[in-house]
Formats: structure tokens, C-alpha cells, sequence
């Protein structure tokens, strides 16, 4: 079974705040369960470096077993045993979800029996086997993996999975630019939360980053393009000011030559820190000889 990486359009940072979140599979990268051979010494880096991570979230949830009840514990343990490992190909701190494919496959594969067919309620157990990789999870990630198909979080307690966006993508052109550099998703999801405490912080989240994203989404659902741009553009700016930890130093030039033409906008792919940046034009030709201009790695989505 293979599980497609996924792409947060938008909502990261505010999906933990419970802002409204879009997000799609993509499935240029993907991961699925394999076996080595345990007494081969052929057994390729890859292959001994994720079983030996398999065995450590074994051991966390193992560590909480009255949470993972639902998982197959027992099978998981003989399986790592066996030689099993996750054969991914998304890179690691991307922004493309590699944690949260991993956590879909677990889920799926383990899963002993369902307490709930919710959509919410399957993403809180989801979210709750990511915690081992970064503190705190939406759940979102891993649920876009595990169904693969486009998801709408309208709110806390709404996901809705019949999302069209062929208007918007005809409409648009959304690319992915390689920053060559790594991300930590937990660091900087500890470092945003340690921010929110303060009340500055805090109220320009919850009274300007927040209400962004949701119009943002709304207007993408409505098909309100004139709307989207405007916020698209805003949305941009405000990661630009706020989230600076989050875009690689390297980056901000383009973040900033986006929101002063309005050629295009870019805003982070997942937590940020390195990975990919996601980047959205009308016009794709002039955004594209502006990437290819300042010789960015990027491909389109």
C-alpha cells in the first residue's frame, strides 16, 4: 500500500489554532512498508536507519499503551522484528508530510479496530501517533495520506472530502521551489507556541494570521479569484513579517519581490525552516522566468 506525500496549501501554524486548513495529496513522493533481509550485510543505510526508527516509535507507543489500544502493538513489534522498514521517498523536512505518511501507514496497517467512522475522530488518533514526531499535530497531514484525496478542515469538528478545486488549479499554477535545505517541523512548532504566549504575538494570530486563512480559503472554495488575490498577497506579507524564523534567509528576497509586483506569492510549504516553498502565479510564464532568472530549483505542482 503506498501513501502519498501531501501539500498544505493552506493553514499551517493555524490549523493548531484551529484555523480552517486545504490541503492535497501529491503524489510525486510516497512511502510504503517493505522488508529487508535482518542477516544480510547488503542491507542499504536507508533500510537499517528507518527500522531502527520504527523501533523507537515502537517503544513510545508501547510507553503509552493505554492511548494506543487500537493499535496492534504486538504485530508491529514482530513485524520491526522482521526486518520492516518505510521505504519513503519524500524528503525528510521537506514540508511534504513524511511523518504523517508514516503515521497513516501505522494507522492503517496495525489498526485493530475503529471506535468511530468520523473523519475528526480518526485524525485525533492519527494526531495522536505524530506527537511522537513533533509534540503536537493536527492530525490533518496523516488523514490527507491515509484517504488520499483532496480535505477541507472547515473547523474543529467539520472535514469535508468532496473538495473541487479544478477551477482554482486552471486558474492558477502552484509550484513547489527546493530551498535545499532541511526543516525541523518540531522545533519550529515549539518555537511558535513559545511565541503565542506572548499577547502581541498572540493577537496578531488570532485577529489577522487566522481570519486570513480562513478568507483565503473561502475564496478559493467560492471561486472568488479577485478575492483570492487580495489575500493571497496578504497572506504572503504577513509571513513575511511574522514568521521569519520560518523562511530560510536565503528566501526572503523572493517572498518580498512576490508581494511588491504581485507576479506571484509565496507563503510556506508546512511548518517552513527549509524544504519547500509553495509558490502561486496567475501568470505562470512570468513566474517562471523570474525563477528561472535568480536560478531557483522548482517544478510545478
Amino acid at each position: 500500500m503506498n501513501y502519498p506525500a501531501k501539500i498544505l496549501l493552506f493553514g499551517e501554524y493555524g490549523i493548531i489554532l484551529d484555523s480552517m486548513a486545504l490541503a492535497i495529496p501529491y503524489v510525486r513522493f510516497s512511502g510504503q512498508f517493505r522488508f529487508c533481509n535482518q542477516l544480510s550485510d547488503n542491507r542499504s543505510k536507508m533500510e537499517v536507519e528507518s527500522n531502527y526508527e520504527l523501533k523507537k516509535l515502537l517503544n513510545f507507543l508501547k510507553n503509552k499503551t493505554s492511548r494506543f489500544k487500537f493499535i496492534n502493538l504486538e504485530r508491529f513489534e514482530d513485524e520491526v522484528n522482521q526486518g520492516l522498514y518505510f521505504d519513503s521517498s519524500i524528503p525528510f523536512g521537506s514540508g511534504l508530510g513524511s511523518s504523517g505518511t508514516l503515521t497513516a501507514a501505522i494507522y492503517e496497517r496495525y489498526l485493530l479496530y475503529s471506535q468511530h467512522n468520523e473523519f475528526q475522530s480518526i485524525k485525533t488518533d492519527l494526531a495522536a501517533i505524530e506527537t511522537y514526531f513533533h509534540g503536537k499535530s493536527s492530525g490533518f497531514d496523516p488523514l490527507v495520506s491515509l484517504l488520499n484525496k483532496p480535505l477541507l478542515m472547515n473547523n474543529q469538528s467539520s472535514i469535508i472530502s468532496d473538495i473541487d478545486l479544478s477551477t482554482f488549479f486552471s486558474t492558477y499554477t502552484i509550484f513547489l521551489i527546493n530551498s535545499h535545505s532541511k526543516g525541523n517541523t518540531g522545533a519550529l512548532v515549539s518555537l511558535f507556541m513559545e511565541n503565542y504566549q506572548n499577547q502581541d504575538f498572540k493577537k496578531s494570530i488570532d485577529n489577522e494570521y487566522i481570519p486570513i486563512i480562513n478568507q483565503t480559503i473561502g475564496a478559493v472554495t467560492a471561486s472568488d479569484f479577485g478575492s483570492f488575490d487580495r489575500f493571497i498577497s496578504r497572506y504572503s506579507e504577513f509571513q513575511f513579517t511574522y514568521f521569519e524564523a520560518m523562511i530560510q534567509p536565503g528566501m526572503r528576497n523572493y517572498f518580498e519581490h512576490g508581494i511588491v509586483s504581485g507576479d506571484f506569492s509565496l507563503k510556506l510549504c508546512g511548518s517552513g525552516g527549509g524544504g519547500y516553498i509553495l509558490g502561486i502565479a496567475r501568470d505562470r510564464i512570468k513566474a517562471e522566468s523570474y525563477f528561472n532568472l535568480n536560478h531557483l530549483d522548482w517544478t510545478v505542482v
